[in-house]
């Protein structure tokens, strides 16, 4: 049953997370090559710009799509002024700026960056061609600012790419899509003119999706109530955190703590914030519940919901049940959006479509992240879209930064596993023995030996600098040599029944801990195990070198410049008092570790080179191997809040409607906690400000790294022994750890006091 089960635990990875590629291998990011046709004089020459791998949840369910389906894709056009419009962002958002706060209209951003004309005649005349946007047909295409959005039927885009589209299915849940099976092609001219397309061999399926990661010793100690909303914290300790007890949080608490006055609330009508869901949903009648329990004052009327109930066709809405409960409840009776995405979109989908709004949420929490090295695929390799990381990351940043000019603050999640994180990541990062199974659940707390490789001796494709043919186990479950290895149960089955056998002296085995993720135990050191051969795959002992893949792995969106990064802390306490504020741990009994590291090609902003220097200037006795990241890249989180044991409500479905109640309570963990709880608060702050005559905040980051220069006491300076060399389930022997009085990798520049933080802003604003 666990062979099987680690199976589903593999495909359940690889569709999630809060996960890097080394700095050393930037130069390997898969740039696109352009492979030509033999007649290199044709002037009609034709490049591929697109070729499908397909992940091992989807198959084909019609070999040919039908070819009157309709199939949406998005030629992105190039963009103009980006020098510009990166000027026109730091002026703006800079409080030391004379033109800070003066925001531009959505009229004014598409006029600077707009395509050129001539860019857009030749790739309209080439849809023309097809019959794409004839008079007759042209509501086929939507022309924007710098794309062009086409809907046409399959027999069409087959033409025009030259391609060949299958109907895929999605075997965990049945979702259909039509998709390439074979390279498409463009006339090689037409690259002058466009970035790169989108929508044709995306496989977006929930991979970028970070949990919200329930507490698993709920189901040990009563920790879910039903609807009643009795119950409290979750009380789980670990022999980590020296016996110290959780504290249940909720909005009480967090007030409390953050120094939020109680009374004040949202009142100016045109402020508002919201949650961005990808393939989440939220329960109404938890809402309404959680409300009800908590006094939340807020109504129906001021919630505006856009997108598609996604719940009765098995889509999680733990995550968004936690978001939409704590963004108003700190952004009490402010107006909320809760902009919902389907499973075949992703961040530009989201940033496209916020730009179209009439009045889009003045502040956005973002809960979702995935390696930025691979956010082309999430779980491909990037060359098979015609587009690498890099590329998307770029476009997509100068979406964020119309966002900024906007007036719009964007607040993402930083991760759920450490600095070495899981999904998408290599697991290239030797375990600590010492730190065996720290979730518990295993038969034993040390191991000689935590890790082996396995090693495809047929080989493997390359995909984004992480080589498919070899697997870290269990570092690098979710990567993508271990997803295609151990796809193949047979692998831990049977090919695990010989590796043990041939070192039963070393009593080898594969335990479990409380959430069913593996760990190795050997009273062997891994230099001891002797090698065997199952099939066409070799187990061996895991080696650490740095040219096997990164050490660590940032998130994007999270690892943007232009959005400002959320970690997460927990609190440490006794007898229901908080003693201490910490970064949220594995090893401090939290469910997840917070995220944070360095950027792997995006460099740092102006706004965080002072604090970045001040870190690397106190700390250069803790840091990990200088070959496992840049110190002038791009630095996360910029700021953190409380992340561990949030009381949510959420519906049990019993009565097949989950927008209804009955409902229960349970505890959460995650980044993705405190992303929300700071972007209500926020929201509030905009509220103070919009009263008084004044613009929103806008983008943060600027303003939350002056406040630290000018007014440090904002900030709630976590230290203790916090670090982030864990993921939710292993530790790394490498990580980051706090740092006294400044900025570090783990919390950022720290949580902060409320009424502190709207003080330094109204006198900011000459209020």
């Amino acid at each position: 049953m666990k062979v099987i089960l680690i199976y589903f635990i593999v495909i359940y990875l690889i569709n999630i997370s809060f996960s890097l590629k080394p700095y050393q291998q930037q130069q390997q990011l898969h740039n696109f090559n352009i492979i030509e046709n033999n007649n290199n004089n044709n002037r009609n020459e034709k490049v591929i710009i697109a070729h499908p791998k397909i992940p091992p949840y989807w198959l084909i369910e019609n070999e040919i799509s039908n070819p009157n389906d309709l199939i949406s894709f998005k030629i992105l056009l190039k963009q103009n002024n980006l020098n510009k419009l990166n000027y026109l962002f730091e002026e703006i958002s800079d409080p030391k700026s004379k033109i800070y706060g003066e925001f531009l209209s959505i009229n004014e951003i598409n006029e600077l960056v707009k395509s050129s004309e001539s860019d857009f005649n030749v790739v309209l005349e080439y849809l023309k061609s097809f019959n794409i946007g004839n008079i007759e047909n042209g509501s086929e295409i939507k022309v924007f600012s710098d794309y062009i959005l086409v809907e046409t039927t399959i027999e069409k885009v087959s033409s025009m790419f030259n391609s060949k589209f299958s109907n895929y299915k999605n075997k965990n849940n049945g979702n259909t899509r039509n998709r390439l099976n074979g390279p498409a092609y463009l006339p090689k001219q037409l690259l002058n003119s466009i970035d790169f397309v989108t929508g044709l061999s995306e496989f977006f399926e929930n991979n970028f999706k970070i949990e919200n990661y329930l507490n698993n010793n709920n189901k040990n100690n009563g920790d879910s109530d039903s609807d009643s909303g009795s119950g409290s914290g979750s009380g789980s300790s670990n022999s980590y955190n020296g016996g110290l007890d959780d504290i249940l949080i909720t909005p009480k608490v967090l007030k409390s703590y953050y120094n939020v006055p109680n009374e004040l609330i949202g009142k100016f009508e045109n402020n508002s914030i919201g949650v961005i869901a990808f393939n989440d949903y939220f329960s109404m009648g938890a809402l309404e519940l959680f409300d009800e329990k908590f006094n939340i004052t807020t109504t129906k009327d001021n919630l505006k919901i856009i997108g598609n109930d996604c719940l009765g066709k098995g889509c999680d809405q733990y995550e968004s049940d936690l978001d939409i409960q704590y963004i108003r409840s700190m952004g009490e009776n402010i107006s909320t959006d809760f902009i919902s995405f389907n499973d075949a979109q992703w961040i530009l989908d989201y940033l496209h479509s916020v730009l179209l709004m009439e009045k889009p949420p003045l502040v956005q929490s973002i809960s979702y992240g995935w390696a930025e090295l691979l956010q082309c695929d999430v779980s491909n390799g990037c060359s098979t879209f015609g587009y690498d990381s890099k590329q998307y990351v770029d476009r997509t940043n100068s979406e964020f930064q119309k966002l900024a000019l906007l007036g719009i603050s964007v607040l993402v999640s930083s991760g759920d596993d450490g600095a070495p994180s899981m999904g998408g990541s290599s697991g290239n990062c030797p375990i600590d023995g010492t730190v065996y199974c720290p979730t518990g659940g295993c038969n034993h707390t040390k191991t000689m030996c935590p890790e082996f490789t396995i090693y495809n001796l047929n080989g493997g494709s390359d995909s984004g600098g992480s080589s498919d043919s070899y697997c870290f186990f269990p570092m690098g479950i979710a990567s993508s040599g271990c997803t295609n290895i151990l796809g193949d149960p047979s692998v831990l089955d049977s090919g695990m029944k010989i590796f043990s056998e041939k070192n039963k002296q070393c009593n080898l085995a594969i335990e479990y801990d409380r959430t069913n993720l593996p760990h190795v135990y050997s009273e062997c050191e891994c230099k001891d195990l002797v090698n065997v051969t199952f099939r066409n795959y070799h187990f061996t002992q895991y080696q650490f070198n740095e040219n096997n893949g990164a050490l660590f792995v940032a998130e994007y969106p999270s690892s943007s410049p232009f959005v400002t990064s959320v970690g997460a802390t927990q609190f440490l306490s006794r007898d229901e008092k908080i003693t201490t504020e910490v970064g949220c741990t594995i090893l401090q009994g939290a469910k997840i570790t917070t995220g944070g590291g360095f950027s792997s090609f995006q460099s740092q902003p102006k706004y965080q080179q002072y604090a970045i220097s001040q870190f690397f200037n106190t700390s250069f006795n803790s840091l990990p191997p200088s070959f496992s990241y840049c110190p002038t890249n791009r630095g996360v989180p910029d700021i953190s809040m409380v992340g561990h044991n949030y009381k949510i409500y959420s519906s049990d479905g019993n009565n097949k409607d989950f927008n209804q109640c009955p409902c229960k309570s349970l505890p959460v963990d995650g980044t993705s906690c405190s992303s929300p709880t700071l972007a209500g608060l926020i929201g509030l702050i905009n509220d103070q400000l919009l009263l008084n005559g004044k613009t929103q905040l806008g983008f943060l980051n600027p303003l939350l790294y002056q406040m630290a220069i000018d007014e440090p006491r904002i900030f709630n300076d976590i230290t203790g022994d916090s670090s982030n060399r864990c993921s939710r389930s292993y530790c790394c022997l490498y990580g980051w750890s706090t740092s006294s009085n400044t900025w570090d990798p783990v919390t950022g520049l720290g949580s902060i006091d409320f009424n502190l933080f709207l003080s330094y802003v109204l006198k900011l604003k000459g209020i």
